[in-house]
């Protein structure tokens, strides 16, 4: 038998042991610990993140349950207002003022697009005998003036001295990509908003599909009018515009403000069983309609989630708020 030197094999029994002991302390086995210890939920990267809220934090969130929603499916862009035909150049559209008998233009009492009542004094004129009053026959706005003081004017005959037209009702323009063509048709229901009354919502309806497609854009134009008996819209507006193109869609659902967009894009909300723990959940989101967005992946009916305040808890990976 060979036997090493005495001081070689002290070297590799001292390396032996401290080997044995550093592996003896990382188990934790050293400290009295019997398993290692589990990780924290908030980062625990075997499971959904799972936060647990006091008393007072859950003041700060509200819960319901997942329910279903009917949401409108729609298009939306932007357009832009305009009268009918362009009320001031169209005859058909707009009502010729004529005097009763030929006379001279005395004065003219209203301007391009004053609007006007039923009975108001438009202009009057000099006739051999008398000066005479010519008033409106209908409530509108003055769609065209065509004379002046000192103006010849003959009944019945163009052009009449001005024009009123009826504007309480609007169009609608509306620009659309031309692949969404075949969603459109006559009778539809549109929404639109204009910046001058951003609270205030007109309603209408689809009239016509405009068959051309403009070859630079690859647009087309749906017209829709819109009852505006205030004649607060303007021609030239731009306006933002939503058509309904097809039936609700009765999906499940949970309010806008208890989905939270993760930095990663990805779209996350809170569930929980007991209303102290709040397990994260990732969902897919689909059609937004009323501040309700529609969960196409993720969550069941029934199922009680954060319905307001999610990101309160969602900043609580990040920072957890200190109760002491």
């Amino acid at each position: 038998m060979k036997f090493l030197p005495r001081a070689k094999a002290a070297a590799i029994v001292a390396t032996s042991v401290l080997i044995f002991a550093v592996g003896f302390l990382e188990s934790g086995c050293g400290r009295g610990e019997d398993a290692p210890s589990p990780p924290d939920p908030a980062t625990n990267a075997s499971g959904p993140p799972v936060i647990e809220l006091s008393t007072d934090q859950l003041n700060s969130v509200k819960i319901g349950p997942v329910g279903t929603y009917a949401f409108s499916v729609e298009v939306t862009g932007i357009g832009n207002i305009d009268f009918q035909n362009n009320l001031y150049s169209d005859s058909v559209l707009s009502r010729p003022v004529f005097p009763p008998q030929s006379g001279t233009i005395s004065q003219m009492l209203v301007e391009l697009g004053d609007q006007v009542q039923k009975g108001q004094a438009l202009y009057s004129i000099q006739t051999d005998t008398t000066n005479l009053l010519v008033r409106s026959p209908v409530s509108g706005q003055i769609a065209a003036v065509n004379a002046s003081p000192g103006t010849l004017v003959e009944a019945g005959k163009d052009p009449a001295p001005c024009a009123v037209a009826d504007v309480s009702t609007k169009w609608l323009l509306a620009s659309v990509p031309e692949s969404d063509s075949p969603l459109f048709q006559p009778g539809q229901s549109v929404k639109v908003t204009v910046a001058a009354f951003p609270v205030f919502t007109f309603e209408g309806k689809v009239t016509k599909i405009y068959p051309e497609v403009d070859i630079n854009t690859h647009r087309l134009t749906v017209r829709c009018e819109i009852p505006d008996k205030a004649n607060v819209l303007r021609a030239g507006m731009l306006a933002d515009f939503a058509i309904r193109v097809q039936k609700p869609i009765e999906s499940v659902a949970i309010p806008a403000n208890g989905v939270v967009r993760e930095g990663d894009g990805t779209m996350t909300a809170w569930v929980t069983t007991d209303r102290s723990h709040f397990i994260q959940r990732v969902i897919k989101i689909g059609l937004q309609n009323d501040d309700m967005d529609q969960v196409l992946d993720g969550l069941q009916p029934g199922e009680s989630v954060v319905t307001d305040g999610a990101i309160f808890i969602d900043n609580m990976l990040q920072a957890p708020p200190d109760d002491d």
